[in-house]
């Protein structure tokens, strides 16, 4: 008897035992209640993501006697910004309900609020999204998986270089049963690499040319402009200065930012310098943008001219910008971690590249060494001064061209002013030239070139046409003539 007792118990025991385990290994084989965040796009870029949308669900899986929620997440606000969501609640086919959704109807909505600040009362730090709801009798219990609620954001700023995190993560979560129990369940956040997009080139500074043949001295207008500047920059101000020869050009006047662009993003502009050096060749203009009393502006974008400069010229000559790598400062971004930024609290030097600019000025001058004989020069240098004298056949010119420049002058001579038996000769400095003579029935076309800077020109040649009796002679003469005639007569009257 004892021992079938004792046998029973034995029984017994392992009985236990063998359902404990089962139990035990039901439960651990059991799927795990998930709360997810989950989205189609786990990485943007390198191209610019800036605007681009996409969208999160909140699904809940493998869950048991649901009856209600109380979720909260928060998200990146760097890099993305709320859009517009919407709940899957509750469950069904019929109007205003979700076939993947969860909790059937009817519900008691308790939440479904937004706020990104963050600042909604009661709710865990860092929600920006907070969404309670629970059924009622007589809903039936959710068993499965659904999508809590979907939510749509949209790309507000990318990250320049280096690689970033978007997060959408969940702050807070309960899921409670029919009785009110919590539901364990494990939280899988939503993570987003941000691929870093290439820094934007820097903007071109752009000094424009002129292209001019008439007579000299030419005033014109010279436009330093910028040119494909990304708003990433920032144009905080420059500071430009542009160099030309005074010997040829002479700046007249400087107007900082003509057309009101680079005002046209701050509060106001302060300008530093707006000024002109004919004896050194300087024309320097300095700006400065003035943030509005918050702290903000806008960052300035796009293609401007910066000043227009007047010139007057009687050449050909560069107009070109001084080396300067401070000319385009950045407002100050402490925040950006990449080069030339570098987490500086101060402006910083923005890169760009230089188109300078020429005035292709060709003066046009005609010279009348004798009443009714003209002489026309053609010359992208500069002609200060022109010597005849009557009755000897050579023309003497003062001429200036830029340093390191190769000039030319053309010049048309009247074949019945002066012309040549045995050839042209051109003297510069009193070095002889060669000149590229060409002629037709009423001229005679004399080119040469000749260096930058200041140089004596001689033009000789064989003939010319005799000196002529000026006007003022042959009035001196006619006066003459007329008192001698009148005294004629009366001494023979006398008589």
């Amino acid at each position: 008897m004892k021992r079938k007792i004792a046998a029973t118990i034995v029984f017994l025991l392992l009985t236990v035992a063998i359902l404990t385990t089962n139990i035990k290994i039901l439960r651990a084989q059991a799927p795990t209640t998930k709360l997810k965040i989950v989205s189609d796009v786990s990485e943007l870029g390198p191209a610019n993501a800036t605007g681009q949308t996409f969208t999160v669900r909140c699904i809940i899986e493998n869950v048991s006697l649901l009856y209600g929620i109380d979720i909260q997440v928060g998200w990146t606000t760097e890099f993305i910004e709320y859009v517009s969501h919407q709940k899957h609640i509750p469950k069904g086919t019929g109007a205003g309900q979700w076939p993947d959704g969860v909790l059937y109807s009817p519900t008691i909505p308790v939440k479904d609020d937004v706020d990104e600040s963050a600042s909604m009362p009661g709710a865990e730090p860092g929600t920006m999204y907070w969404l309670a709801e629970a059924s009622m009798a007589p809903a039936p219990k959710f068993n499965g998986t659904g999508v809590a609620f979907e939510m749509t954001f949209r790309v507000k700023k990318h990250p320049i270089i280096y690689d970033s995190d978007i997060y959408v993560n969940v702050t807070s979560s309960t899921l409670a049963d029919f009785y009110g129990n919590p539901i364990e369940h494990e939280i899988v956040n939503l993570h987003i690499i941000l691929h870093g997009i290439p820094q934007p080139p820097g903007p071109t500074l752009e000094i424009s040319s002129v292209n001019y043949k008439g007579p000299v001295p030419y005033t014109f207008d010279i436009n330093v402009s910028i040119r494909n500047l990304d708003p990433y920059w920032d144009l905080g101000g420059f500071d430009i200065k542009i160099k030309y020869d005074p010997k040829i050009l002479k700046a007249t006047k400087v107007i900082a930012d003509p057309d009101g662009w680079f005002a046209s993003f701050w509060d106001e502009i302060m300008i530093i310098k707006n000024e002109t050096d004919n004896i050194n060749g300087v024309a320097w203009v300095a700006v400065l943008g003035k943030p509005y009393e918050n702290g903000t502006h806008t960052e300035p974008y796009g293609d401007a001219t910066l000043c227009t400069i007047t010139f007057e010229a009687n050449a050909s000559a560069p107009i070109e910008k001084l080396t300067d790598p401070f000319s385009l400062a950045a407002f100050p971004h402490p925040e950006r971690s990449e080069p030339p930024f570098n987490n500086s609290d101060s402006s910083v030097p923005i890169p760009f590249t230089v188109v300078n600019g020429f005035a292709n000025i060709i003066g046009m001058i005609e010279y009348e060494p004798l009443p009714g004989y003209i002489v026309t020069i053609e010359s992208n240098s500069s002609i200060s001064s022109i010597e005849f004298t009557p009755g000897v056949p050579l023309l003497l010119l003062s001429v200036t061209g830029v340093e390191g420049n190769v000039g030319y002058c053309n010049i048309t001579i009247p074949k019945d002013f002066m012309w040549s038996i045995d050839g042209w000769i051109i003297l510069i400095d009193g070095q002889k030239v060669t000149p590229i003579i060409t002629e037709n029935g009423q001229n005679t076309y004399v080119y040469f070139e000749i260096p930058g800077g200041l140089h004596s020109v001689a033009i000789i040649t064989s003939n010319v046409i005799p000196e002529l009796i000026t006007p003022l002679q042959w009035l001196l003469i006619t006066l003459t003539t007329l008192v001698i005639t009148t005294a004629i007569p009366i001494k023979k009257h006398s008589k």
